[in-house]
């Protein structure tokens, strides 16, 4: 389910379950995290491409796999993907070729540059199923734009489009984001390299030093809103295919 091509000096990493739009089950998140592992620990890769199979980049989290305890899955299945593209010492890049919701949004923040089809739409389908936002979608996007429409999606939900999220500084819009990100690959690998990863973790410092508090309190407030009502109303008129008739309890 999680495709790995080496390539001189990077890696390409494809999300591979077309069929359902790439949504990551257990068993792809656990793959996903094993081989962002093995690539970390490769000497070799310089530079790691992130993309997904088909019409989308990843709708996010399997609805049909929920897990009952949203913390603990989002601490340990869903944070650690995070946690090796965003702390690794490889520069990572998401060529993001399609639809691209939940969980799969902040996935594709977290990496270091961005390219993006032009009619790629993201979508926050958190609110809708009575939850906020999580696998940093709302850090992502408040740390790095000011936009009062991200901070109306990070709070409320909605979608926006790869145009909107070109003009906040989050990505560039490309006709052909694996191409652009392989250009970009090859330009990093052929470059000063130990010099970008010093900046990259001097980045980190100035901009995600708090990163895992962040996460740690995400997490708790997933866990509380996953026992709710409304939550439960989610699941159920998300099921039904139709309108929430939410209570907020």
């Amino acid at each position: 389910m999680i495709k790995v091509e080496s390539r001189e000096g990077y890696a390409i990493v494809t999300m591979s379950r077309a069929d359902k739009l790439n949504a990551l089950n257990l068993q792809m998140r656990n793959e996903f995290i094993s081989k962002l592992k093995q690539i970390n620990a490769d000497p070799k890769i310089r530079t790691v491409i992130v993309t997904g199979e088909g019409r989308a980049f990843c709708v996010g989290a399997d609805v049909n796999e929920f897990a009952p305890d949203f913390a603990i899955d989002l601490r340990e299945t869903f944070y650690p993907i995070i946690r090796e593209i965003r702390f690794s010492d490889k520069i990572y890049i998401a060529a993001i070729n399609g639809i691209t919701a939940g969980a799969c949004i902040g996935i594709s923040l977290s990496t270091d540059f961005k390219f993006a089809k032009r009619d790629v739409k993201f979508v926050t389908a958190f609110q809708r199923l009575g939850l906020a936002s999580d696998t940093g979608v709302a850090y992502f996007l408040l740390k790095l734009t000011r936009d009062q429409r991200a901070y109306e999606i990070a709070v409320l939900g909605g979608e926006f489009t790869a145009e909107e999220a070109e003009r906040w500084g989050l990505l560039k819009v490309s006709e052909n984001p694996l191409h652009d990100a392989e250009e970009m690959a090859n330009r990093i690998n052929n470059g000063p390299f130990q010099s970008y990863i010093a900046a990259k973790r001097m980045a980190n410092l100035v901009l995600y030093n708090d990163l895992e508090r962040f996460l740690e309190y995400e997490s708790a407030i997933q866990g509380y809103l996953g026992k709710t009502e409304d939550f439960k109303e989610g699941i159920s008129s998300f099921k039904e295919k139709r309108e929430p008739k939410f209570k907020g309890i």
